[in-house]
C-alpha cells in the first residue's frame, strides 16, 4: 500500500456522537440529510438503527448530545429534537413505506415474551430476516412501560403506537392480554412449534420498603400508580403527596401528582442533589413545576392513625455508597425530620416479574432476574434467550433497543447454525474532544431553544409540554453540526509540501513536515485548504473539490439543447446552509432550470476552487452567481475572504479569454427566509437579462 493518507478511510474513527449512541446512529449523516432536504433518507437512517425513533425523539437521554464536540464551543447540537423533527415531518412517507405482511417468511416461529422496546425491536429484526415472530404481552396495551406507565405529557401514546405499528407491519404477530406462565407455559410454546423463545419482560414491578407503617392506607407503589393514571379511572390524590426516590420514575410520579391536583409534592431521596440518578433536565423541570426536593434524607418509618397514613419520619443520609461504589447507605440517627402526607408513593426502583418461567427450568439470578450469558444472551435452557432490563438491569429505552438488535442476531445465528453466537461488547473508536486551541477559533452559534409550556400551564393537565422543531428551526440547529471526521485527507503522492494549507487553515490545524497533515481530531472540515491546494492533493470525505464540472455539464447541455444554443443559462452555487427549507430545494430544482438557471447547493461556497468557478463556462453556461452565507453567519472564519479571492482570480481568467468579468456575481443571502428566496430570484433574473442583452448586442 502506498503512503496515501486516503487509506485512513479503511480504519474508520467515529464522531463521538455516533460512538456514544447505544445503537450507533450516524448522526452526522442524519444532519447532512436534513440540511439537504433529504428527509426520507434521514428517516430511513433513523429507523434502520432505531425502530423506536419516534419514542426516542422525545424521551431519550441523548448520550449523543452529551458527547457532542460543539459542547466545547457553546452547546451541543440538539440531535434528539432533530430526530423528532424527521419522524414528524415524514409521517405520511412512513405510512407509505409499510408493506402488509412483511417479507417472505421462513418456517421457524419465534416467541417473544414482552412488547417493550427490547422485545419488539428483536421481533422486527427477526421478521426482516424472514422468521415468524409472535409477541406475547400480558397487558392489553403493547409497549411495555412506554405504553403503560410513562406519563402522556412526556410521551403521548400515539407516538408509541407509531413505532409499534411500523414494527408490526413487517409481519410481526402480536397477542395481547396473554400471560405466559399462567395462560400458557414455555413448554406449550415449544409444543406449539416455536423454535426459540426470547424473554424480554423488562422490570415491570415496583420495589417497596421494609419500614414500620408501610402498609398504611394511602401508601402506593410507583408503577401501579402510573398505570392507573393512564386508565379510564385515574386515581385521586390528597393535597399533600410525598414521593420516595430520586430517579426518573420518581420524577414522573411527582410531576403526575401535581397534574392530578396535589398542592404540595415533595420528593425525598437518599442521594445528594449531585448524586440523584434522574436526568438533570428532568429534575430542573420538576422543580419548576413546584415540587420540593429533599436530598440526603432516608425514610425511617411511616406514621399514621387507625391504619391511615399521616406522614413520614426521616433520618439524614450521610453516604449512599461504600468505598467500592456499592449501594450501602449510612445514616445519622440523631438528625431526623418529619413530613406530613396524605399520600406516600414509593419509587425506589423496579424488579422483574418472572411469572413466564413457571415450570420452565430456566435458572434465575435471585427472585426477579434471569441468569443469562451476556455474550450469547442464552439462558440455562437451550433455545431460550433473554434481553433487555430483565437480564441487564435498569436502562434506557434506546439501550433496550440495542439489546433487542443483539437478541435477534443471536437467535438468527442459533436457528441457522444450531450454535450460540458470542457478541462481545462493542465500543467504537472516536476522535474525542476538540483541542482547546482549535475550539477557541470555532464561531459561536447559539442553539435553537425548544418551545416548552410554562410551568403554570404544564401542571394543568397531561398535554405534551414541548413542541417539536419547525423546519426553519431544524435547519438552523442542523447547521451547528461540525461534521466531525469528515474533514481533509491528504494524498501524499501528490502533495508538494508547499505550505499553502498551513497559510490557509483558519483553525491552525494543518502542518507540513515532508507532506501535509490535518489530524482528524482537529480538522473542522471547512475545506478551505482543499479548494486552495495547487496540487489538488487534498480531498474532503463528503465533498469533491474540483468536481463541479461533472455536476453542471449534463444540466447545462440539456438546457441548451431544449432552448437553443443562443439561450442564456446561468449556474448558481448556493450555500447549502442558507436554504429556506426543502420546498426551496424542490422549487429551485423544478422551476429554475426551465427558466435558464441551474442551482447547485454546496456545503460551503468557500470549498469551491477556481476550477469549480470556471467549470460552468467551460460547459457552455453564460453566467455564474455564487451565493454565500448572510453576514456574520458563516461556520468558518475567513471563508468569505477566501472565496472572494478565488472569484477575483476566476474573473481575471474570463477577462483573458474575452468574456466580461461581470458574468460572475457574489451575493450574500438575507437573514429572512422569504427575503432570501425573493432576492435570489430577482438577482438571477437580472443576471439573465444582462446576459441576454449582451448576447443580442454582440449579434447586432
Amino acid at each position: 500500500m502506498s503512503g496515501n493518507r486516503l487509506a485512513q478511510e479503511q480504519q474508520p474513527v467515529y464522531a463521538p456522537c455516533t460512538a456514544a449512541c447505544p445503537v450507533h446512529t450516524d448522526t452526522r449523516q442524519l444532519v447532512e440529510f436534513i440540511v439537504e432536504g433529504r428527509y426520507e433518507d434521514a428517516l430511513e437512517l433513523l429507523l434502520e438503527a432505531n425502530p423506536f425513533s419516534s419514542v426516542c425523539g422525545r424521551i431519550c437521554h441523548h448520550p449523543c448530545e452529551q458527547s457532542c464536540r460543539r459542547s466545547k464551543v457553546d452547546a451541543p447540537v440538539g440531535l434528539m429534537r432533530l430526530k423528532r423533527f424527521v419522524v414528524e415531518a415524514m409521517r405520511d412517507y412512513r405510512l407509505s413505506r409499510r408493506t402488509a405482511g412483511g417479507p417472505p417468511q421462513k418456517r421457524e416461529k419465534v416467541a417473544v415474551i414482552g412488547s417493550g422496546p427490547a422485545g419488539l425491536t428483536a421481533a422486527g429484526d427477526l421478521a426482516r430476516e424472514g422468521f415468524r415472530p409472535v409477541v406475547f404481552e400480558r397487558s392489553a396495551t403493547p409497549g411495555g412501560l412506554l405504553g403503560n406507565a410513562i406519563p402522556r405529557y412526556r410521551l403521548p401514546y400515539a407516538v408509541v403506537k407509531e413505532d409499534i405499528d411500523d414494527i408490526l407491519a413487517r409481519g410481526v404477530e402480536l397477542r395481547t392480554a396473554v400471560t405466559v406462565g399462567q395462560d400458557l407455559l414455555l413448554e406449550d410454546l415449544f409444543a406449539e412449534g416455536f423454535a426459540a423463545v426470547l424473554i424480554a419482560t423488562g422490570l415491570s414491578e415496583s420495589r417497596t420498603l421494609a419500614i414500620p407503617g408501610i402498609d398504611s392506607r394511602g401508601v402506593l407503589l410507583a408503577l401501579p400508580f402510573l398505570r392507573t393514571v393512564l386508565s379510564s379511572q385515574p386515581p385521586a390524590v390528597g393535597r399533600r403527596v410525598v414521593v420516595i426516590g430520586g430517579g426518573n420514575v420518581a420524577v414522573d410520579v411527582a410531576r403526575t401528582a401535581r397534574r392530578l391536583g396535589a398542592e404540595k409534592v415533595t420528593m425525598v431521596c437518599l442521594e445528594s442533589r449531585e448524586e440523584m440518578p434522574a436526568w438533570s433536565w428532568e429534575v430542573e423541570e420538576t422543580e419548576e413545576e413546584g415540587v420540593q426536593i429533599m436530598p440526603s434524607w432516608g425514610p425511617r418509618s411511616v406514621f399514621g392513625e387507625d391504619g391511615e397514613l399521616k406522614g413520614l419520619e426521616l433520618r439524614r443520609c450521610t453516604a449512599v455508597f461504600d468505598s467500592d461504589g456499592r449501594f450501602s447507605p449510612r445514616f445519622d440517627e440523631n438528625d431526623t425530620a418529619t413530613i406530613v402526607a396524605d399520600n406516600l408513593i414509593i419509587a425506589i426502583g423496579q424488579r422483574g416479574n418472572l411469572t413466564c418461567l413457571r415450570g420452565s427450568g430456566v435458572e434465575t439470578d435471585g427472585p426477579d432476574r434471569i441468569r443469562w450469558d451476556p455474550g450469547t444472551l442464552a439462558t440455562s435452557r437451550e433455545g431460550v434467550f433473554a434481553c433487555g432490563e430483565v437480564a441487564t438491569g435498569p436502562g434506557s429505552a434506546v439501550e433496550a433497543v440495542f439489546d433487542g438488535h443483539r437478541a435477534a442476531k443471536a437467535i438468527v445465528h442459533y436457528l441457522e447454525t444450531d450454535e450460540l453466537l458470542e457478541q462481545p461488547p462493542m465500543e467504537l473508536p472516536h476522535i474525542g474532544e476538540i483541542p482547546d486551541e482549535v475550539a477557541e477559533k470555532v464561531p459561536v452559534l447559539s442553539p435553537v431553544a425548544a418551545e416548552v409550556l410554562s410551568p403554570e400551564d404544564r401542571v394543568r393537565d397531561f398535554s405534551e409540554i414541548e413542541r417539536g422543531f419547525t423546519e426553519a428551526e431544524a435547519l438552523a440547529e442542523a447547521r451547528r453540526c461540525l461534521a466531525c471526521t469528515t474533514g481533509a485527507l491528504v494524498d501524499e503522492e501528490r502533495c508538494a509540501g508547499c505550505l499553502t494549507c498551513v497559510r490557509i487553515c483558519p483553525f491552525g490545524v494543518a502542518t507540513v513536515e515532508q507532506t501535509a497533515a490535518m489530524p482528524q481530531e482537529e480538522c473542522m472540515a471547512c475545506g478551505l485548504c482543499a479548494a486552495q491546494c495547487p496540487a489538488a492533493a487534498i480531498a474532503l470525505k463528503r465533498f469533491g473539490t474540483n468536481q463541479m464540472r461533472e455536476m453542471v455539464q449534463p444540466v447545462v447541455m440539456e438546457l441548451k439543447k431544449r432552448a437553443g444554443a443562443e439561450a442564456a443559462v446561468i449556474v448558481s452555487y448556493c450555500c447549502l446552509f442558507e436554504i429556506t427549507g426543502r420546498d426551496f430545494i424542490r422549487r429551485a430544482q423544478e422551476e429554475y432550470p426551465p427558466r435558464g438557471i441551474v442551482p447547485v447547493l454546496v456545503p460551503c461556497v468557500a470549498r469551491l476552487s477556481v476550477a469549480d468557478l470556471l467549470s460552468p463556462f467551460e460547459v457552455g453556461a453564460d453566467g455564474l452567481v455564487v451565493i454565500g452565507c448572510s453576514e456574520g453567519s458563516c461556520l468558518y472564519p475567513t471563508a468569505e475572504q477566501r472565496v472572494m479571492e478565488r472569484i477575483r482570480r476566476a474573473k481575471g481568467v474570463l477577462a483573458e479569454i474575452g468574456l466580461e468579468s461581470e458574468r460572475i456575481d457574489y451575493w450574500r443571502t438575507e437573514r429572512s427566509a422569504e427575503a432570501s428566496w425573493t432576492a435570489f430570484w430577482e438577482l438571477s433574473q437580472r443576471k439573465l437579462s444582462r446576459i441576454r442583452s449582451a448576447s443580442e448586442e454582440r449579434r447586432r
